[in-house]
């Protein structure tokens, strides 16, 4: 669709409520409520004819459909269209004939945030900000460092404690001021609330800027226009929750307009050990602030998701469904894209592949063998580098130790003294899951080799006498 360029007529409304904003900042709250804006456009059928996708290889393209942006001021490095490739591979191993990869590692800095930050900085560039701040757990802080520097424009991100050493990198390259507050992206968000009404700076962080859900919509544009209504499904990895209703805002957006008639069923995934969301979708639809969550999935570790309830309405209305993944099943579809596409991803990404799985496996959402199912990929596997320590152990393991098994391991380490089966896992570099190593010492106790002890709500292992005569026994012979 190409043609004269006409901006979509929109208005900043209160999310809750729908009363219109007086403010034009993107990070406004409702004056009756104090609920967060968002641009709500005016799109009927008939003006379908006025939509012009312009000839430009970035998500400008669609620049009509967004908040308008004085042309001198779009700070762009190419950000979106990203490509859509069929995994077929991996979709024979999965059994899905219809598997396909939305890859936005293929953005600017490595991620889908990078569409944001284009917009955010677009937009403080035309409001005559010098400075902007944000909160982030690492994606958007990277984003917004690489196009504040194109800019000119100062960039502070506040970062929690935990955060992926990849991603922090990229932040201090592009010459952003770094500051640690908290353990979660959460505690980062209120002190960054905080220094932006002090000091006066243009409030970035994804989750208080309405324009993060303008600017991401872009990726169900490209969608539509890569597979038109060829979509069954769509699964994306779920934090603050800003993807899920991203991808619903602009679906529903390209419906009003009359361009789509049926819509995907939208799948979210969390990470087991901090699923809010998931949760709240399978119990009473309450959300719950979690106290103490723990995820190697550092981009989704979120323990009070911000936009937690606008996606489980996305969910509901899609008709689609909230799953978890282990961390030990992310690993192993990091593991298996990697190999059988050729796609690196951080953990966060690998949850969809995992839950493409685990919907084939279980029968879930009536799939079949032609079911169409996109997996967003939403982060490159170079910003989350553990994964790369954990290979590189492995592999150390394997050629300086190859005579050493894993069991004659954990009961060289209970020689040293009795432990549990968590501390045993972090003294073996974490090479396996931590299941494995329960199932390693349930099967030396079965050997009388080891034996447990209840203490204090955990169970602890020591060697038995048996265990100490093995042990020495193996010890000998790799001295031979």
């Amino acid at each position: 669709m190409e043609g004269d360029e006409e901006v979509f007529p929109y208005a900043l409304k209160c999310r809750n409520c729908g009363e219109p904003i007086k403010s034009s900042l993107p990070w406004s709250r409702c004056q009756n409520c104090s609920s967060q804006a968002e641009y709500v456009f005016d799109l009927e059928p008939r003006k379908a004819s006025r939509l012009v996708f312009k000839n430009v290889h970035s998500m400008w393209r669609y620049s009509s459909l967004l908040p308008e942006v004085e042309k001198n001021k779009i700070v762009s490095m190419g950000e979106g269209l990203t490509p859509l490739n069929k995994a077929s591979r991996l979709g024979r191993e999965l059994e899905i004939s219809e598997l396909y990869l939305k890859d936005e590692t293929r953005n600017p800095t490595g991620s889908f945030r990078d569409r944001a930050a284009s917009l955010i900085v677009s937009n403080a560039l035309m409001l005559g900000y010098k400075s902007i701040v944000c909160a982030s757990n690492g994606n958007m802080g990277a984003s917004l460092a690489a196009y504040s520097a194109k800019a000119s424009l100062s960039c502070q991100v506040i970062v929690p404690r935990r955060v992926d050493e990849g991603k922090l990198a990229q932040m201090l390259i592009y010459d952003a001021n770094i500051q640690q507050h908290g353990d979660y992206v959460d505690d980062a968000i209120e002190k960054v609330e905080a220094i932006a009404k002090e000091t006066g700076w243009y409030q970035a962080t994804p989750e208080l800027n309405a324009l993060t859900i303008e600017a991401q919509k872009t990726i169900a544009y490209e969608l539509f226009e890569q597979m038109k209504e060829r979509l069954d499904l769509v699964i994306t990895p779920m934090g603050s929750g800003s993807s899920i209703y991203s991808l619903w805002k602009g679906f529903k957006e390209l419906q009003g307009l009359g361009l789509m008639e049926s819509l995907p069923k939208i799948i979210g995934v969390q990470a087991e050990a901090c699923a809010p969301i998931v949760e709240a979708f399978k119990g009473n639809g309450r959300l719950k602030v979690l106290k103490n969550p723990e995820t190697r999935a550092l981009a989704i570790l979120v323990k009070n998701p911000l936009m937690g309830e606008l996606a489980l309405e996305s969910l509901k209305e899609s008709g689609g469904l909230a799953l978890a993944a282990s961390d030990f099943e992310m690993f192993q579809a990091e593991k298996k894209l990697a190999r059988l596409e050729g796609i690196f991803v951080e953990p966060s990404s690998a949850s969809t592949i995992s839950a493409a799985a685990k919907i084939v496996e279980e029968g879930l959402m009536g799939v079949g063998r032609d079911t169409v199912i996109v997996c967003l990929l939403t982060g490159s596997g170079l910003k989350a580098p553990e994964i790369l320590e954990m290979l590189a152990k492995r592999r150390r393991t394997t050629y300086l130790r190859p005579e050493v098994t894993m069991k004659t391991r954990i009961l060289e380490i209970l020689e040293e003294g009795e432990t549990h089966g968590y501390d045993l896992w972090k003294k073996l570099g974490e090479v396996v899951s931590l299941q494995a190593i329960y199932q390693h010492l349930s099967e030396l106790e079965k050997k009388g080799l080891v034996v447990g002890r209840l203490a204090k709500e955990r169970k602890l292992y020591c060697l038995t006498k048996k265990g100490r005569r093995i042990l020495e026994a193996l010890k000998e012979l790799r001295s031979l």
